[in-house]
């Protein structure tokens, strides 16, 4: 390998460990002073900004980046029906919760649905360009072993989410490790990422559907 190549892999490693730390404390920058007297969006919409516009730095900097890092097309096969199954479990498991754990459906209010959808769909983007784009990516590149590297960054991600440790109880955290796992089969199994943000917003959607009304009333 060359100088050139190795520094590139060294900045696209540096903009990797800087995406994780930055996905860790993304909740107090948003809520930041610097945030906290400007419009309420401006403070998520620079953080998705961001999100963004480091993944294709990476994307850019890493030699065959897009393949790499799951930022095709993908298989027009397997997507179709990859989505469809994700969809469907999400949709179950958001009636589960409502059931199980509430003892019926209230859905979000009405009026908080735009934000919400708003909400979701940049978390779900931002999350899987994070974590089944950039961190899975850069494993299986490092050589780790597909189930090894699947399995890490779904751990990752459950520990980002431990918020919902101290606000919500094991069934978020273990919800949370259980779709980083199902977004990352589904990543590596359609060469893609797109099914597994389609998956990640049917998931965040559908416990705002049948259990909203209950949950606290911000994006999970």
């Amino acid at each position: 390998m060359s100088f050139f190549d190795s520094l590139r892999l060294a900045i696209a490693l540096g903009l990797t460990l800087f995406l994780v730390l930055l996905r860790f404390d993304s909740e107090r920058i948003t809520r930041s002073d610097y945030f906290r007297y400007r419009t309420p969006w401006m403070g998520p919409v620079s953080y998705y900004i961001l999100v963004i516009s480091f993944a294709i730095g990476i994307a850019v900097i890493l030699p065959s980046g897009r393949a790499q890092l799951f930022l095709t097309g993908g298989d027009p096969d397997s997507m179709p029906t990859v989505m469809l199954v994700f969809t469907a479990i999400a949709l179950l498991n958001g009636v589960a919760l409502a059931f199980l754990r509430y003892g019926g459906i209230l859905p979000l209010p009405v009026e908080l649905l735009p934000s919400r959808v708003l909400g979701a769909a940049a978390n779900a983007l931002s999350e899987e360009l994070q974590f089944r784009s950039i961190v899975l990516g850069m494993l299986l590149f490092a050589g780790v072993p597909t189930g090894w590297a699947i399995a890490a960054q779904a751990l990752l991600y459950g520990l980002v989410h431990r918020r919902l440790w101290r606000d919500r109880d094991w069934y978020f955290l273990a919800g949370s490790v259980i779709l980083g796992w199902a977004a990352g089969v589904a990543t590596v199994e359609t060469g893609s990422i797109i099914p597994a943000v389609v998956g990640h917003f049917a998931v965040t959607m559908s416990l705002f559907a049948f259990a909203g009304g209950r949950l606290r009333q911000r994006p999970i």
